[in-house]
């Protein structure tokens, strides 16, 4: 096995902890009902650029945003002082994820 191969596991391995802590961290504010709502018709993307109105220092109070119309969970994450979509998932994969926090929460009380 070469260095570049192992590398490349590396990153991958990374970058699959990171997707699942995010989606942890997203699920939980969808059961909190922090998320909030974006109007946006179009489906967002990967390091797009997020500007909030109506914040007073332009910051985000959640890191999670949920597009209605196009069925998106946004992860957010600040990256060179800009507000971006670190992260996107699907209502199937939040759902999921949203069983699991159940399903354990069930088991620490009993």
């Amino acid at each position: 096995m070469t260095t570049a191969t192992v590398n490349a596991r590396l990153k991958s391995d990374t970058a699959i902890t990171e997707r699942a802590k995010s989606l942890s961290v997203l699920s939980k504010h969808v059961l909190a009902d922090t998320c909030w709502k974006s109007k946006q018709p179009q489906p967002f993307k990967l390091g797009d650029q997020i500007v909030l109105n109506g914040s007073e220092d332009g910051r985000s109070p959640t890191s999670c945003i949920y597009a209605p119309k196009t069925n998106q969970f946004i992860f957010l994450a600040y990256s060179n002082g800009q507000l971006v979509v670190d992260q996107v998932y699907s209502r199937k994969e939040v759902r999921s994820q949203i069983s699991l926090i159940r399903q354990q929460r069930k088991k620490e009380n009993n």
